[in-house]
């Protein structure tokens, strides 16, 4: 009987429908933050663990959802070993955002000016930028506890934390972390106007 139990559940776990497509508005971002920007990466010996840039047909297999399927249809390297390329979420289902490349060429498919992409949540990145024009001076960045200006902010990112990688999106809000692995990494909901997904930088 117990057995029977177990097949069942398992059944209905196969048949459940996946994580459902939630489209996002235009959020820009920017491929290889870690292997660029992180303070700690050793880029000068070209980190292979950062290097590499894996792009996906879909978030999940259509047979078994909760599988992952895994289908790597590219893994592209940074466009001049400086910076990396600019896109565009524009939903995510899963562990996965949906991007297209805001790119003059196509990185994977140059005659596909408008594909869809999937990249795993946590591989891509923005700049955080809180310029004051009264003190002309950069100030600290607030990570909120939630996705709105009223939640409780739970940390201020200095000026050294100036990338940050992208592990959800909710609207126009980043949650993102800090990249720094010779610190404690800080996490929290950054504010759309303090987001800059330009991979050159901030100006």
């Amino acid at each position: 009987m117990n057995s029977l139990i177990l097949l069942f559940a398992n059944l209905l776990l196969i048949c459940q429908e996946p994580d459902s497509l939630i489209s996002t508005p235009n959020i820009k971002a920017f491929t290889h933050p870690q292997f660029f920007f992180s303070q700690d990466c050793e880029c000068s010996r070209f980190n292979s663990n950062f290097l590499w840039f894996d792009i996906y047909k879909s978030p999940t297999n259509s047979i078994f959802p909760y599988m992952r399927a895994d289908e790597i249809i590219s893994s592209i390297l940074p466009p001049d070993f400086e910076t990396g390329y600019s896109v565009i979420i524009t939903g995510k289902q899963g562990d996965y955002f949906r991007i297209k490349f805001n790119e003059e060429e196509n990185p994977v498919d140059s005659q596909c000016e408008d594909c869809d992409y999937y990249v795993k949540k946590g591989t891509l990145g923005t700049w955080v930028k809180n310029y004051n024009d009264a003190t002309d001076e950069y100030m600290d960045v607030p990570l909120y506890e939630k996705p709105t200006t009223n939640a409780k902010i739970i940390v201020q990112l200095k000026q050294e934390d100036s990338v940050v990688i992208v592990l959800d999106v909710d609207g126009k809000w980043m949650f993102v972390e800090t990249i720094s692995s010779k610190k404690e990494k800080k996490r929290g909901w950054l504010d759309p106007k303090m987001q800059f997904g330009n991979p050159y930088g901030t100006h």
